[in-house]
């Protein structure tokens, strides 16, 4: 087994593999992008490795697009829960296709569709077909996996989706259902790991007999008290059975409470404020709320909204441009900062 920790790997994931996922993406996008996409690449890694450059691209290499603020999972470890609470908003179509126009006129490299339960957004194919018109080379799927049917799975398979994340940080169904806590009363006395197993294998067998490498298949684990116990357990499990597992380190949902309140205190621990994400991706929000980056804080950043200004504007404008001199001169905005100290846990290491 290999444990993949390389400079091209960001700091807050541990990666496990058999096979070598990069390769396999590559070996399929080239043949279809050419050197676009390895500019793309090499892009991305200069700039997980420098963490702040100097030299900006007019657009962003990623945008991470939420499409509804729903989840139907309340995970302990995820702020999605507190915000199953708030006004339901969703990206409608003319919005989406105004989105996508700007995403394909500008050739937008990667598009990761997260932050919420994307399978819940009700004109999801329309997404997919879209995300394919637009010429995205990188179109990276996140989910909790319920919903990834044989009717879904087909779908994606037949889509420009390159890579499958599936959030699982349970080896058995004890540790599982408590992790993973269900908003439906339908869904908490069903046997939700055997069943969420079964989709994914059943998701890679769908894809192995059409010969496809694509998408990527990945499982991951956020390390908590909760699950630590099982995490050498859940990395021999799938290990096997997907392209790649990966251990990821928790984020403070009480941290994220107190930076929302405004009663979180900067600890002053950090020398060096690095983080890559205002060079090269932004988020934006199913209410249309763009913020500089995907973590569960940058929400407490907004940069503007993509109902009023295209996203070339918002990249390029004031907002977006503090944010980055925030860096540059090693005195971040105190959300950046909290986010930066909150990204160490011991739970992560070995």
């Amino acid at each position: 087994m290999e444990k993949n920790i390389s400079k091209t790997t960001p700091d807050h994931i541990i990666k496990h593999t058999n096979k070598n996922p990069e390769e396999i993406l590559s070996r399929n996008l080239v043949k279809k992008f050419g050197k676009r996409y390895q500019d793309y690449r090499k892009s991305y890694q200069e700039n997980i490795k420098s963490k702040k450059l100097s030299i900006l691209s007019n657009y962003p290499t990623t945008v991470v697009l939420e499409l509804v603020n729903r989840c139907n999972l309340e995970c302990v470890m995820c702020y999605q829960g507190f915000r199953n609470d708030a006004k339901k908003s969703t990206i409608d179509l003319d919005m989406l296709q105004k989105i996508f126009d700007d995403f394909k006129q500008n050739q937008l490299s990667a598009l990761m569709l997260s932050i919420s339960e994307p399978l819940l957004y009700k004109d999801f194919e329309k997404v997919l077909h879209l995300a394919k018109k637009s010429n995205i080379m990188d179109v990276l799927l996140f989910t909790n996996g319920i919903l990834l049917n044989e009717k879904n799975s087909k779908k994606i398979l037949n889509s420009s989706v390159t890579r499958l994340f599936v959030s699982v940080d349970g080896a058995t169904s004890e540790t599982y259902n408590k992790v993973r806590i269900p908003v439906s009363e339908r869904l908490k006395g069903s046997n939700r790991l055997k069943d969420l197993e079964k989709n994914i294998k059943n998701f890679v067998n769908m894809r192995d007999d059409l010969h496809q490498e694509l998408p990527i298949v990945r499982t991951s684990f956020v390390a908590l008290d909760l699950n630590l116990s099982e995490k050498e357990k859940f990395i021999k499990k799938w290990i096997k059975v997907v392209d790649s597992v990966e251990v990821q380190r928790e984020t403070s949902i009480k941290a994220y409470d107190d930076i929302k309140s405004g009663k979180y205190k900067i600890k002053k621990t950090i020398k060096n404020y690095d983080c890559s994400e205002p060079w090269g991706q932004v988020t934006i929000y199913s209410d249309g709320t763009v913020a500089p980056c995907c973590n569960t804080v940058g929400r407490n950043l907004p940069i503007g909204n993509i109902k009023k200004n295209t996203l070339s504007e918002i990249w390029n404008g004031l907002e977006m441009k503090k944010v980055r001199e925030g860096f540059l001169k090693n005195n971040p905005t105190n959300v950046c900062k909290s986010c930066i100290e909150n990204s160490q846990s011991d739970l992560y290491k070995n």
